[in-house]
């Protein structure tokens, strides 16, 4: 059930705060500090230590709270602190234990996340809602979790979709914080723009796996007002919901549980909540002040003019990977996309070239934020920092740059020169935070956003040297991208503090700034901020042209943000807060004992408690003869994926044989990852006769693996490279039911026979896919796996295999939601006459599932398919083959009819010719052996021809499967392969 079951932990496994990025990794090595508290058991690097136990007490705090309203779960909770990301992320897990990840990078550049008091507790609560939430099991589900322990079948709650599970712990996330994304207005612009654009789709869109925009954020937005409304129909709703979908047999019908839970289906309550916002939408007269242009955004950030008459920005379409976009600044223009960029930042011009930041790899567990260069438009790019961790860049006249770094649960501003060298601009306090500088006309100012722990966010003016010199606006909401007018005398920027974000602007004189600034004030009392903007969605990041008559900014809309401009309106009313309330309301219950566990010292990190087998899953095989074969697996690894072991038996009843395997993997390291299997199989059994043809007994062969292997990797965002060495070493011997049956004393049959193995295999990739893409659309990946065998008592029988494969994808600039893609694919494979085993033509290749015990779906993957013919319809130890397919987009659904628990989100088509052929040398082809075909049997290419319809789907809701139901054919073959065709549904891609 491996395939079935990975996408099953998925759901197991929330990213719950950035679904649109790819989950992170822990990374596994130097000294690491655990700390136990009552609930939980907090692991750090040392660097963290600090930080650390104020999670400690937050993660304690979190859960005297939530144990107010949901059942406690089987604790103590495993939560790790790491910060080899810069991405606020976290995750939660309860399989194989409970666990919590948190990426200590904070929110700054997130919008969604950007309201808050305080990051941790946000971040903390939230994920410890998912263990209460997931955890929880009752009836026939807590009886199977008593016999099989925490086994992934016996977690209900698991089974409900995503919008559920994220809208329940962003539920909590506010109401135990007073903060966070129900208390911001981010999730209601989404509805809002979604009621008005009409795509605000039912419960049954709102998939992870939705290629739509928001994507991911449906099931966060949208499923957090869902469940905050229910919420707050009832005292105990949310636990009775929770008991519900807990104890029903089948949780994932949720109007039941909806009922007991909030008095109302979920479909009802949705409609109640779409009638309401349809009726309270503000007016769109504001919306006709501003011109579109360009709709290719989608997820864009950051306009910026090129003088009076063109933007750049960034931008992620859909369609395309991340890049740089120019468009003349006019109604409707077409945006050109310019250059390649690995993260949504900013692009600053700057003379001939561009500054911008982008993360990148540094290895295969650290990802970091740098500065770069590029020459203007398109040219060559260069790094100007190192692992620096810089984001939100902004360049002066000379070239100095100012810069926002982060480092865990903190950020500050600093000066970058012209040749990458650095210097702090604010100092590092755990009580505030800076975003988004941007120099004044002259460079003697910077204007930024101060983040505060209490959720004030204020707009200040700092010299070029760091010194605070004014505070000119601030209030407890979200503010963004403030800069200088051309001439100097004016501050545009964004805020929400109305309900919804619109521009905001004052009036400026730097001569009359404060010498020091503690607490919040206006420069000078009689200035007005006054509002520039009345959009009835939102606006974001505004961005003066040079002349200063007009504003380019983000306009909002159901299908993402549309850069746009408008007059820069100085005139507007005075903008005033009416959204937040003033301060934080929430009283959070005390801790027991804070104090020591501040103060208690930390130990050394040990994995063993979790590497404790906690479940056990029922196996069901197919042995030698057919028969079949029953058995168990279980498996374990570590939060930090140091350490990590499975294990499986099977037993056949009637022969008494049993196979079963056992594996290690060890990652402390980070490079390279090794790997230590060992294994036993009963593969086969054959008659053994007399050499007069009379049968002795039945004899059987066993076969046992010892298997070791490191694995090389050099990941990056655009290019990867990875090389695996390994050994193997293969006993096999023999019994049978009459002892005479294997021969005389000195027969192999009796001694058994060794078969060491040396082998490597590689690969590199330049491949890319966009998110909407229907395959891989850009790039080349080759790949290559060479092996050397031997038997132990004759070296002289050494036999080794090669085959290497290419695959090469071009985009083509055709309509559609994704850009069509010219793919080929060639694979050659090569052994020695001395080789035991052969190349095989045919099949169709995939991935495989089994749904349950013994029924398995799909195809596996294949070094030689060829559709349209049966799988091993040549074999040989030489081989050729090869692919070409046109891959276009046909359609997105919207609204599909489709079983439960299943979702369709689009459909392509792909049209294809393979061609294969596998042979043996005629000197080898001559002799009788297993591994080539007679000569003239089935001897020659064969090619074939047909098409298949891709359908990506969500299982569970969010678990995404590509579906592929094709016909094929073969248009050349020789005698003894059939021409008839085949029709097929297999899942997964076909290269």
């Amino acid at each position: 059930m491996a395939a079935l079951l990975s996408g099953m932990f998925g759901l197991f496994g929330s990213a719950a705060l950035m679904p649109c990025v790819a989950r992170a990794q822990s990374d596994p090595r130097g000294p690491v500090r655990t700390i136990v508290t009552p609930h939980l058991r907090v692991h750090y690097q040392a660097a963290l230590d600090s930080l650390a136990r104020q999670v400690a007490v937050i993660g304690e705090r979190a859960w005297a709270q939530l144990a107010t309203e949901l059942a406690e779960p089987a604790g103590p909770v495993d939560l790790l602190l790491t910060d080899n990301v810069d991405a606020s992320n976290g995750l939660a897990q309860v399989f194989p234990t409970n666990r919590v990840t948190i990426f200590a990078a904070p929110p700054v550049g997130m919008r969604e996340l950007r309201f808050h008091d305080e990051w941790l507790p946000l971040v903390v609560t939230h994920e410890l809602a998912h263990v209460f939430h997931i955890d929880r099991a009752r009836g026939l589900w807590r009886a199977g979790r008593w016999v099989f322990g925490r086994n992934p079948l016996f977690f209900p709650n698991a089974f409900t979709p995503s919008w559920v599970k994220e809208g329940l712990a962003v539920h909590y996330e506010s109401k135990f914080t007073g903060s966070g994304r129900i208390v911001a207005t981010e999730f209601p612009a989404y509805v809002r723009a979604a009621v008005q654009d009409s795509t605000w789709w039912p419960p049954s869109r709102w998939s992870l796996a939705t290629s739509r925009f928001p994507r991911g954020q449906a099931a966060y937005a949208y499923g957090s007002m869902l469940m905050h409304h229910g919420a707050t129909q009832r005292v105990d709703g949310m636990r009775a919901f929770v008991d519900a979908t807990a104890s029903y047999p089948l949780p994932f019908l949720l109007s039941r549980a909806s009922r007991i839970g909030f008095g109302a289906s979920f479909d009802a309550m949705y409609g109640v909540l779409r009638d309401s916002i349809a009726a309270h939408m503000p007016d769109r007269t504001g919306d006709t002040a501003w011109t579109i242009v360009s709709t290719e955004g989608w997820y864009a950030e950051s306009p910026r003019w090129l003088g009076n008459d063109s933007l750049m920005w960034s931008a992620a379409t859909g369609r395309e990977v991340t890049g740089m976009y120019v468009a003349a600044a006019e109604r409707d223009a077409r945006a050109m996309r310019r250059a390649r960029r690995n993260s949504l930042d900013v692009n600053v011009p700057s003379d001939s070239e561009v500054v911008f930041a982008q993360t990148e790899r540094r290895d295969p567990y650290v990802t970091r934020s740098d500065l770069y260069r590029q020459e203007s438009p398109a040219g060559a790019e260069s790094a100007l920092t190192h692992g620096a961790r810089l984001v939100m860049p902004d360049v002066r006249g000379d070239g100095v740059i100012v810069a926002v770094q982060i480092e865990a649960n903190v950020s500050r501003l600093v000066r970058v020169s012209a040749d990458g060298n650095i210097r702090m601009l604010t100092g590092v306090r755990s009580d505030e935070r800076w975003a988004e500088p941007r120099w004044s006309p002259d460079g003697t100012h910077i204007v930024a956003v101060q983040l505060l722990p209490t959720g004030e966010q204020r707009i200040v003016v700092l010299d070029s040297l760091g010194v605070l010199r004014a505070a000119v606006a601030g209030a407890r909401a979200v503010f963004e991208s403030p800069s200088f007018t051309p001439d100097g005398k004016r501050l545009v920027w964004a805020s929400d503090r109305s309900g919804r974000m619109q521009l905001e602007t004052t009036a400026f004189d730097a001569t009359s700034t404060n010498a020091h600034v503690d607490t919040l004030r206006w420069r000078d009392e009689r200035a007005e901020v006054t509002q520039a903007s009345h959009v009835s969605t939102a606006v974001y990041e505004p961005s003066v042209s040079p002349d200063g008559k007009r504003v380019a900014a983000l306009f909002f809309r159901a299908d993402g943000n549309h850069v746009a401009y408008a007059t820069l309106d100085t005139t507007g009313p005075m903008a005033r807060a009416a959204w937040y309330p003033v301060r934080n309301t929430v009283t959070p219950p005390p801790v027991p004992d804070s104090a020591r566990l501040v103060q208690q010292s930390s130990r050394p990190y040990r994995a063993w408690r979790q590497l404790i087998p906690r479940y056990w899953l029922p196996q069901v095989g197919e042995g030698r003869d057919g028969r079949m074969t029953i058995g168990a697996s279980s498996s374990a690894v570590d939060i930090l994926g140091r350490h990590a072991w499975s294990a499986s038996m099977l037993v056949q009843p009637g022969y008494r044989e049993t196979d079963g395997h056992i594996a290690y993997r060890f990652a402390g390291l980070g490079v390279p990852v090794f790997d230590v299997t060992a294994s036993q199989e009963w593969d086969g059994s054959f008659r053994s006769t007399t050499s007069t043809g009379a049968t002795l007994g039945l004899v059987a062969r066993r076969r046992r693996f010892v298997t070791m292997t490191s694995t090389w990797s050099v990941p990056r965002i655009r290019w990867s490279v990875s090389t695996t060495l390994g050994a193997q070493y293969e006993l096999r011997d023999f019994t049978a039911d009459v002892d005479s049956a294997l021969g005389p004393a000195n027969s192999t049959l009796r001694s058994g026979t060794r078969y060491p193995s040396l082998f490597m295999n590689g690969s590199f990739s330049t491949a890319r896919l966009a998110t909407r893409a229907v395959s891989v659309e850009e790039g080349i990946t080759l790949s290559h796996s060479t092996g050397y065998r031997w038997r132990e008592d004759d070296p002289s029988t050494g036999s080794w295999r090669t085959i290497i494969n290419g695959r090469g994808f071009v985009p083509l600039p055709l309509p559609g939601y994704a850009r069509h893609v010219l793919a080929l694919r060639t694979t050659a494979g090569i052994a020695d006459n001395k080789s035991a085993t052969e190349f095989s033509v045919g099949g169709v290749s995939g991935v495989s599932a089994e749904l349950v015990p013994g029924v398995v779906i799909g195809d596996p993957a294949r070094s030689f398919p060829l559709r349209g013919v049966a799988p091993g319809v040549q074999r040989g130890i030489r081989a050729l083959g090869g692919s070409a397919e046109y891959r276009a987009p046909l359609m997105m659904f919207s609204r599909v009819p489709s079983p439960f628990t299943v979702y369709a989100d689009r459909m392509s088509l792909a049209v294809f010719s393979d061609a294969a052929r596998a042979w043996c040398p005629s000197s080898l082809a001559a002799t009788v052996t297993p591994v080539c075909n007679r000569i003239g049997e089935r001897d020659g290419w064969i090619a074939s021809a047909g098409a298949e319809l891709v359908l990506d789907v969500a299982v569970q809701y969010d678990t995404p499967y590509r579906v592929r139901i094709g016909a094929a054919a073969p248009y050349v073959a020789p005698v003894g392969v059939k021409r008839g065709g085949a029709f097929y549904v297999t899942l997964g891609g076909y290269f």
